[in-house]
């Protein structure tokens, strides 16, 4: 009988024991301090220092998760909702494309079909680093992909007059408090807002607004003016991109894939390789000597 209440007392002992070890670890992860968040820096002149090297950080859809649609019902997004009717049934075609998941979809991309450049809005969107530069009168963005640098001219200038539409557009920029507000104007029609196809005109003109709202994070958010394909101005999710400590760009090439198979490939086997058309046709004439006939 002493025994056993001598085993009970031990086993209750060993339960309190257990019991206040536990309190003090859940105490003492309670009373640790959140990890610190530093400030965003700035210039010698006030201004936010943008300069480094930025990833994105979760969802970079600037359109959303689809809404609605139960069933076979496709669901749209609200970029989708504001397209004009004949700009719809083409981008719903290519979305059918896209769920096939053949070479049929691949027509629709110009950055596929033709490795053609993403454009302003897609090279945001896409999530590869890219790096801030400022210096004076000037905010420069050098991106990793396909290493496409921008310049932002802060210094007072307009767009000009005759706008040449390009891939990446003509930007100038300004400081609205903390944020750089972006205006991105004289595109081509020969690119996608972003990576599920969403079209635009040479009418679109791009707003698109930097806070780095500390050390380590930058969000961006993106207005989207184009009357030609949408009923009204599209404001983008803010998409949260991270800074990487001492990151580098690294190398980019595009359609690296391609070039591997075009210069391991016989140049006369290539179809429609138009340019080499005369190379082909003085090889097929040449003699067993290895010596093309007519030299």
């Amino acid at each position: 009988m002493p025994n056993r209440w001598l085993g009970l007392m031990v086993a209750i002992v060993a339960l309190l024991a257990a019991a206040s070890s536990l309190s003090a670890q859940q105490g003492g992860r309670q009373g640790r301090a959140p990890a610190e968040v530093k400030p965003a820096p700035r210039l010698p002149d006030g201004k936010p220092d943008l300069a480094g090297v930025w990833t994105v950080r979760g969802d970079n859809r600037i359109f959303g998760v689809r809404q609605g649609g139960t069933g076979r019902e496709q669901a749209v997004t609200p970029a989708e909702e504001a397209m004009k009717t004949e700009v719809r049934e083409k981008y719903r075609a290519q979305l059918q494309a896209g769920k096939l998941r053949t070479i049929e979809r691949d027509n629709f991309d110009p950055a596929i079909r033709a490795c053609a450049p993403f454009g302003t809005s897609r090279m945001i969107q896409q999530g590869r680093p890219f790096e801030i530069f400022q210096i004076p009168g000037r905010v420069i963005f050098r991106y990793e992909q396909e290493h496409w640098v921008r310049n932002i001219w802060m210094d007072g200038r307009g767009h000009p007059q005759d706008l040449i539409p390009t891939w990446m557009g003509h930007s100038i920029g300004r400081w609205d408090g903390d944020t750089l507000v972006v205006d991105t104007a004289g595109f081509n029609d020969l690119t996608w807002l972003d990576s599920p196809g969403h079209p635009h005109s040479e009418s679109l003109r791009l707003e698109q607004r930097y806070t780095r709202v500390n050390h380590d994070t930058m969000e961006i958010q993106l207005t989207v003016h184009d009357p030609e394909i949408y009923t009204k101005p599209l404001v983008s999710n803010k998409l949260t991109y991270r800074l990487i400590p001492n990151g580098e760009i690294t190398e980019w090439v595009n359609c690296e894939d391609r070039l591997n198979m075009h210069m391991e490939m016989d140049v006369c086997e290539i179809t429609g390789a138009w340019e080499y058309e005369a190379y082909c046709k003085k090889r097929e004439s040449r003699p067993a000597s290895g010596r093309p006939s007519g030299y």
